[in-house]
Formats: C-alpha cells, sequence, structure tokens
C-alpha cells in the first residue's frame, strides 16, 4: 500500500515498537529523572525530528497480549540444511533482539525488551538478558540486565563482546542513552552511565574496537546525530560531538565499524536517513556512512546511495548495517525502495578504503517486500548476513555468507523454519509479521553463526517472542 504520509497510516511498530529502529518514541514532553542518573540536560531544542512512532512505545499499545513463559523450547523437526533448527528462547511479549558472541571462548549473549515484566516497579517494557555458555546449545534463565527502577521504560539493546571477554551493552532508560559493561560473563553489569546530555534522545548503536579499548555510541535527537566516544573501555566518554547540519530529518544508526583504535583511530557508523521529523513522511532515503579517522573528535559523510525511497510501509522501508573483517574491508547491508512506495529489496557494498568509496550495489534479497539487515564478520574476507523478507505470503528470515569479502554470496538459505509456536503467527509458511526495527546476527569462537529475530502476529501490539538460529 502506498502512502503519501506515513504519519498515522503506519503506526509501526515493531511492536510499538518504540524502540527499534526506526520508529522509537520516546516523546519530549515528560522527561522523568531516571533512577541512579542524572536528570538530563534540556538543551532547548525544537520538537522536530522527534520519534514518528510515540504512540506504539505505550506499554499501553501491548497490554493483554499473550505472556507465555514456561514454553518448552523445542527446535525444528526439520531445520534448514547445516542449521540446528530454530528455537523461542524468549516468549511473548518480547522483541527488537541483539546478540553478542565471545570471540574467545562459548558464551553468546541476547539482550531484548519484554513488555510486562514480573515485577510491579520494573521499566515497562524492561531489558531481558539471557546467556548460553556454549554457543547457543542452551540458555541461563532470562534476568533484567539492571533493576533501574523508576525507569518508566527500556528500549533499543545493542551488544559487543571484546577480545577480552568484555561485554559491552548500550540501551535506553525511557529518553537516555545509558552504557553498561560487564568483565564477568554477564553476571553483574556497571551502574548504567547516561552518555547523552539531551532531554530526548532516541535509538543509539555502539561500536567496540576488538580490544575493548574504543567504544563509540552513536544516537539521534530531534534531527540531530551525535556521537561520544570513549578510549578507555567505556570507563569515560566524551562530550557529545554534533555531526550533521541539516535539519528536519531523522537518521537511524544501525551500524559501527571500529577498524582502528586508540584517539587517531579509524571508526565507521551506518544509518538511513529519513525526510521529516516527528512525521512518518514518504520520500527519498539516503543510505549514509559518517567516518572518523581521528578517534572520534571529527566525523565526514559519505552518502553511499541515493537513489532509494520509503517502501510499502514505514516499518519496511530502511534500515542501514556495516561491518568489517580484520582486513580492514567494510560490507555495507541496507535496505530501501527503488520507487516510492514500493518494495523494499536489501543491498550490499563493500569498501577497501575505510568506507571513503563504495562498490556499485549488488542486490540480495528476493523482490518480494524486505528488510532488518544484519550482519556479522570474522577473520578475512568472512561475512555472514540475514534479512527478513515476504516472498512466501508471510515474512521469513534468510541467511547468505560471503568468504571473498561481500564479492560473491552464497545461495539464501531459510532459517524461520519453525512449524510449532504461537498458532497467533506461527505457520508452515513463515511467521505473520516481523515484530520489532531489528534483528541481529553474530559469530561464535567456532566460528558458527548465530541469529536471533522478533517475530509476530502483528507490528503493531503482537503478540510476538525472540527466536534463535544456530549453526551446526
Amino acid at each position: 500500500m502506498k502512502r503519501a504520509l506515513i504519519a498515522v497510516l503506519v503506526v509501526v511498530v515493531v511492536g510499538g515498537l518504540v524502540a527499534g529502529m526506526r520508529w522509537r518514541t520516546s516523546g519530549g514532553s515528560s522527561t522523568p529523572t531516571h533512577a541512579a542518573e542524572a536528570p538530563a540536560t534540556d538543551t532547548g531544542e525544537s520538537d522536530a525530528g522527534v520519534d514518528p512512532d510515540l504512540e506504539e512505545r505505550s506499554a499501553d499499545a501491548h497490554a493483554g497480549t499473550v505472556k507465555v513463559r514456561n514454553r518448552v523450547l523445542a527446535p525444528a523437526a526439520a531445520p534448514a540444511a547445516g542449521w540446528n533448527g530454530e528455537v523461542q528462547i524468549a516468549n511473548e511479549d518480547t522483541w527488537e533482539p541483539s546478540i553478542a558472541a565471545d570471540p574467545s571462548s562459548g558464551y553468546v549473549y541476547a539482550l531484548y525488551n519484554r513488555y510486562g515484566p514480573p515485577c510491579t516497579r520494573c521499566p515497562n517494557p524492561q531489558m531481558e538478558l539471557r546467556i548460553s555458555s556454549n554457543g547457543g546449545q542452551t540458555w541461563a534463565a532470562e534476568k533484567p540486565i539492571c533493576v533501574c527502577a523508576k525507569v518508566m521504560g527500556q528500549y533499543d539493546p545493542v551488544l559487543a563482546v571484546s577480545s577480552n571477554g568484555t561485554v559491552f551493552a548500550t540501551w535506553m532508560n525511557y529518553n537516555a542513552i545509558v552504557f553498561s559493561k560487564s568483565t564477568d560473563h554477564g553476571a553483574t553489569w556497571s551502574t548504567p552511565l547516561t552518555v547523552s546530555t539531551n532531554s530526548w534522545s532516541d535509538k543509539p548503536w555502539l561500536g567496540v574496537s576488538s580490544t575493548g579499548t574504543d567504544v563509540y555510541i552513536a544516537y539521534e535527537s530531534r534531527s540531530v546525530l551525535l556521537i561520544v566516544s570513549s578510549h578507555n573501555g567505556g570507563t569515560s566518554f566524551s562530550a557529545p560531538v554534533t555531526v550533521n547540519s541539516d535539519t528536519s530529518v531523522y537518521r537511524y544508526p544501525n551500524g559501527f565499524a571500529v577498524l582502528s583504535a586508540g584517539t587517531n583511530g579509524t571508526a565507521v557508523l551506518a544509518c538511513s536517513k529519513y525526510p521529516g521529523g516527528s512525521a512518518k513522511t514518504a520520500g527519498a532515503v539516503d543510505i549514509e556512512v559518517w567516518r572518523t579517522t581521528n578517534g572520534g573528535t571529527a566525523w565526514n559523510k559519505v552518502v553511499v546511495d541515493n537513489t532509494l525511497s520509503t517502501g510499502v510501509d514505514f516499518n519496511t522501508s530502511s534500515t542501514t548495517t556495516i561491518a568489517a573483517d580484520t582486513a580492514g574491508t567494510l560490507v555495507l547491508e541496507y535496505s530501501g525502495a527503488p520507487t516510492l512506495g514500493g518494495n523494499t529489496l536489501l543491498y550490499t557494498r563493500r569498501s577497501t578504503d575505510g568506507g571513503a568509496t563504495w562498490s556499485a550495489r549488488q542486490q540480495i534479497s528476493s523482490n518480494f517486500n524486505g528488510s532488518f539487515p544484519a550482519i556479522a564478520a570474522k577473520g578475512a574476507g568472512d561475512f555472514r548476513l540475514t534479512y527478513m523478507d515476504s516472498r512466501t505470503g508471510v515474512w521469513n528470515v534468510w541467511y547468505r555468507a560471503s568468504t571473498d569479502g561481500g564479492v560473491t554470496w552464497s545461495a539464501d538459505v531459510k532459517l524461520s523454519d519453525a512449524t510449532a509456536g504461537p498458532p497467533s503467527y506461527i505457520s508452515a509458511n513463515g511467521f505473520a509479521s516481523p515484530y520489532g526495527d531489528y534483528d541481529a546476527i553474530a559469530i561464535t569462537n567456532l566460528g558458527k553463526s548465530v541469529t536471533v529475530s522478533g517475530q509476530g502476529a502483528s507490528f503493531k501490539t503482537g503478540p510476538g517472542g525472540i527466536w534463535f538460529s544456530r549453526q551446526a
């Protein structure tokens, strides 16, 4: 369905989403004081650029959805070749998962939002963590990443793990961007540190160097893209650096690659730029990367693709993510509609000069409506990615891999192979709707791909849950 003004038209949702990649909400009118944090500073910005989907972020949008927390998580009876079969690791009402794998041990971490948490003083939704010590074969029970009492809600998790096993996380405590880390495999976490200074901030994304010394966090605040950096492992961060000068736009950071370390290091951020501020405005979408070569002091923009537009609906219009291998090759995976209101397709491009220039784009999806790119890299030339599309008449998660730095890709493999699950959205052909703004992929210490995705009955209200796939 075409939309001229996606504002009311799609109430998106990734589950209300709110949180996710591009539909977050935050509201700017009421700014609570967060427990154990200083109040955010109001810088007097206008309302331009406020998250387009305020209403879906509210926990009220999810009232009454099914919450089944004790279902047996059994793999699919007939998994895809080379895979162990999809399992559900978080039940209703959960979405917008992130995943990260320890490069030197078997630990895998999944972080996601839960609506209707089982406590009265918890944030709603609450940020929940599950930990596997054996590459995703089994998982410890779900637990909150922090108590964070008096925080109204938590959104947009992003995880990373350094070579020494330190786990890094960023997310939203309501409208503040916070950072935390764990040095004991997720058993305990540092007190969340607020890194944003604006009265309203949205959509954080995290980039961490292989050693964990360099940490970058980007986020959006009322048409302003800001980035903070740390070169002491996240003990402290720089003041936010404003990188853009345009107005009445909205950017969704969704990928960060740290290529070299230190205060003179190189890092590359990926994002999609939408027209309009507080409304879901149909129109051109720019695929951008932002580069620093001095450790985050200054950033310059490269427009990688300016030929795409918003698509069938706002929730599948465009997301852009990025990964880097050990040789310094970058692969950008992104989505967008070649024609305004048309199907959103998935593409890749590659760069071998730190993101300054990029190859021609390569379509990697079917011609059916799709989105939700996720990408990871390991070693030299080894890239793995996932995305969703609707070629079967419903939605599925697809996987492809490259061993030559993104020049060529393997045939796609359907990972969403569960045939048992919530009857409201799981069928033999796939699932009814994406649930949340993004999915994630990581590569374990044994070189196996692990993926998470949000799947549900309705992008707006659910029910829905987090599904996990593990390469055999």
